[in-house]
């Protein structure tokens, strides 16, 4: 398992989820500020910035996962992983993966059958912008694939380290 202080370079998986992760939080943050600086100032409004900000937000939810999960930021449960042995932490680190990859995957299937279908039924958004929520839905299919790419490697890892 990765630890959280894990000094190896960002592969190109970890770089692509901390770019776009990084893009919306950025865009929240300028969003944000140009919202306060408009109201503070000049007494206006960009009267859309609470709706993209709710989007970016969930850009940076799903598309942060996968760099959390290859550099070890999630929250581990250490008391049972505690008392195992090497050989004990491999497979419970494998069963543990495999079982968040068929979760993620099945997730990952139901969040592309949700996009499709507001593809399909040309569904927007009930504000002024009428975004196409496809758009904002499909940032959850890409965080769960770069979340599965991630896990699929630490299930090859988890194998080799059963292995030796």
């Amino acid at each position: 398992m990765s630890s959280p202080t894990d000094d190896r370079p960002f592969d190109l998986i970890e770089r692509l989820s901390l770019w776009l992760s990084s893009f919306c939080l950025i865009g929240m943050t300028v969003l944000m500020l140009l919202e306060v600086v408009l109201r503070g100032v000049f007494n206006s409004t960009t009267e859309h910035s609470d709706e993209l900000v709710g989007y970016l937000l969930v850009g940076v939810s799903f598309l942060s996962l996968a760099l959390c999960q290859s550099r070890g930021a999630f929250h581990r449960v250490e008391m049972v992983q505690m008392r195992l042995g090497p050989g004990g932490k491999a497979v419970s680190a494998l069963v543990f993966d495999i079982l968040s990859f068929a979760y993620v995957a099945l997730t990952a299937w139901y969040f592309l059958q949700f996009v499709m279908s507001s593809y399909r039924r040309e569904a927007v958004a009930p504000t002024v912008l009428a975004t196409p929520l496809w758009i904002p839905q499909t940032a959850m299919i890409a965080g769960a694939v770069l979340l599965l790419i991630v896990l699929g490697r630490a299930i090859v890892r988890d194998v080799r380290e059963l292995g030796t």
